[in-house]
């Protein structure tokens, strides 16, 4: 979970709160995908919900009929759900700073109007860089962050902070 300061909407400042996963590809790099809203924005990835079902592939897959093709499924539909990939440097065994990189992120804020037209599609396509800070806490993560964005087409640019809090589900 995840709540939020939105700095830049077009109704000014305002809370907002959503969802995030996390998934570790490596030691240090991770592939996240978040749903965020309020009262008049939302962002989210392409495919968010393929990240918890690729992951529910992957726990299944040694069972499966056909393993390798339970990967593989697994894998894209995890591939398709990335919203930005993180790299993870390390402070204290519990604590890490990560900076990240989305390239497709669609934003969404009802007050720019045109939000059922769907020739302003593009309006809603942007790039958002950040950084954020993540302490583990037993099975807990408590990760506040910083980002900033730049739609592609429309060049409105954002900048927004918060305080991701969610549960750590640390692999074997």
């Amino acid at each position: 979970m995840s709540p939020t300061i939105l700095f830049q909407t077009p109704y000014g400042p305002q809370l907002a709160g959503g969802a995030k996963v996390q998934l570790f590809v490596s030691k240090r790099f991770s592939l996240d995908a978040d749903l965020m809203g309020s009262r008049d924005y939302v962002h989210f990835s392409p495919g968010l919900i393929g990240v918890p079902l690729g992951i529910l592939g992957l726990a299944t897959g040694e069972e499966a009929e056909h393993p390798l093709v339970n990967l593989l499924v697994s894998l894209a539909a995890i591939a398709l759900s990335i919203e930005h990939v993180s790299y993870h440097l390390p402070v204290t065994p519990n604590l890490d700073i990560s900076p990240y990189v989305s390239l497709l992120r669609i934003k969404y804020a009802y007050g720019y109007g045109n939000y059922s037209d769907p020739e302003h599609i593009g309006e809603h396509l942007c790039f958002a860089t950040g950084v954020q800070i993540n302490s583990y806490i037993g099975r807990f993560s408590l990760s506040p962050y910083a980002e900033y964005g730049i739609g592609y087409s429309d060049k409105r640019t954002s900048f927004n902070a918060g305080l991701y809090f969610g549960l750590y589900l640390p692999t074997k």
